[in-house]
């Protein structure tokens, strides 16, 4: 229930429990549009107090804490470095942080009054734009504006009247919706369906509810990180593409 009326999907989250008028505005968002922002920062709160904790007293010889942060950050740096080579090394802190981000959104949705941020198309289309602008930013940067807009032109010159116009539409258009897209729909999809399998609990098994969600859980879990992986290692990829890496590997 999102409104006062409004039946949605939607599991209710503790923003819904606030005293405020459901439909009223606030700095320009309703209550419900204020869900995805709110539970963004509480990640990043929760992220950033855990690292800054865990950091304060490191020790030669690891504790189970700091053990566990050492596999995650030589874990993403080995996955960063598979797709982008030598170039890996400025943009692993960016994309470690992309995958731990996207992994935190998408599996908050799964604890009790708490929302997936990912499941709503404004948080993962800003995400899709962040890896535009670095993707391009990087492009122009390590190949200068000309060199970058050869490389979108492709080989031979002579089919850059074609390749050009395809390249700059798969830039602008498809892999920025394809991007944002895949990740926001699987996210979403599979907390509709667990949204969906709770509310007919009741109805199905009795009075007493039987977590018959429990299941889909489990492959939201695993859906979740796949999709974070997914999302890391195309953007990657992408400015792997842009700076030019798997073409020198190519040649």
């Amino acid at each position: 229930m999102s409104g006062e009326g409004e039946l949605t999907t939607e599991l209710p989250s503790f923003v819904d429990f606030a005293p405020l008028e459901a439909h009223g505005h606030y700095f320009g968002l309703t209550k419900h549009e204020w869900v995805p922002i709110i539970m963004s920062a509480v990640i990043i709160i929760s992220l950033g107090l855990f690292a800054i904790i865990a950091t304060m007293r490191l020790k030669k010889v690891p504790g189970r804490l700091q053990a566990l942060l050492e596999i995650i950050v030589e874990g993403l740096e080995n996955f960063t470095k598979t797709q982008m080579g030598r170039a890996a090394g400025p943009f692993i802190p960016f994309i470690g942080t992309l995958f731990l981000y996207i992994f935190a959104m998408n599996m908050i949705g799964q604890i009790p009054l708490f929302h997936s941020p990912t499941s709503n198309f404004n948080t993962t289309i800003a995400l899709t734009l962040i890896v535009f602008f670095v993707t391009h930013y990087q492009g122009v940067k390590n190949n200068g504006v000309m060199g970058y807009l050869k490389h979108m032109a492709g080989k031979p010159i002579w089919l850059a009247p074609l390749v050009f116009p395809l390249h700059l539409m798969q830039e602008l258009l498809s892999r920025p919706l394809s991007l944002s897209m895949r990740l926001f729909g699987n996210i979403m999809g599979e907390d509709t369906i667990i949204a969906i399998f709770i509310g007919l609990s009741p109805f199905l098994l009795g009075l007493i509810p039987v977590p018959m969600h429990l299941p889909m859980v489990f492959l939201a879990l695993l859906g979740s990180t796949i999709q974070a992986m997914i999302f890391s290692l195309l953007a990657s990829f992408y400015i792997a593409g842009a700076i030019g890496i798997h073409e020198e590997e190519h040649h």
